[in-house]
């Protein structure tokens, strides 16, 4: 097995069972709403594809707050999530939704297609050496004239890791902005608008964009 794939199949596992062991909806979710910029994107999202549309959310989590929205704004949405602790507790809170234990990459396009394709902090869990072959394997999954919502790391980060996130091991990777940007265009779409969201400790860029 090549280093490489030592590497990406390490911070699949690092991740998962950090996000197991770890009480991430404890430190981030428990009455997490959605705020300001969030819902001005998924407005301007929900303008993008059908009133009663298909939404796919890579990277799940707990399902709250972005899957309860979506269903309550009136769109079918299936959650996939590496980590079954959070596919339970989705299921929970969000039982009109679909969620399915699983990698981003085992949903198959040829079965079905998504007006929209969202994915929030979670992108940044993957290898960044991987992000170019999931933007285009998100691009196959939207379907013609769709929209994708994405969440993606704020800057440079081959692999930053902490050993005491939300009380377990977590790790990160990411391209600059710019280079993000760049693969999400090369996947087949347009970039609409994105939003530079900067805390304490977190720096996100959020990126709302169409198919072409």
């Amino acid at each position: 097995m090549g280093s490489k794939v030592k590497r990406e199949l390490k911070m699949r596992e690092t991740v998962r069972s950090g996000y197991e062991a770890g009480d991430y909806e404890g430190e981030y979710r428990n009455d997490r709403e959605i705020r300001e910029h969030e819902r001005d994107l998924f407005e301007k999202l929900f303008d993008r594809i059908p009133d009663d549309g298909n939404i796919l959310d890579l990277g799940c989590g707990t399902g709250e707050p972005f899957d309860r929205f979506m269903v309550e704004e009136g769109f079918s949405v299936t959650g996939v999530d590496l980590v079954e602790k959070h596919v339970h507790a989705a299921r929970r809170h969000v039982p009109d939704a679909d969620f399915v234990q699983g990698d981003f990459f085992d949903v198959d396009p040829s079965e079905e297609k998504f007006d929209a394709v969202v994915s929030f902090y979670a992108i940044f869990h993957i290898p960044r050496e991987e992000h170019e072959k999931l933007l285009n394997h998100i691009a196959d999954l939207t379907k013609e004239g769709g929209a994708v919502l994405l969440t993606l790391g704020g800057g440079e980060m081959d692999l930053y890791q902490e050993n005491d996130w939300s009380g377990s091991e977590m790790v990160w990777s990411s391209y600059s902005q710019e280079k993000s940007l760049e693969l999400v265009e090369s996947a087949g779409f347009d970039i609409v608008e994105t939003f530079e969201e900067e805390s304490e400790d977190e720096h996100h860029l959020w990126v709302l964009a169409e198919k072409k």
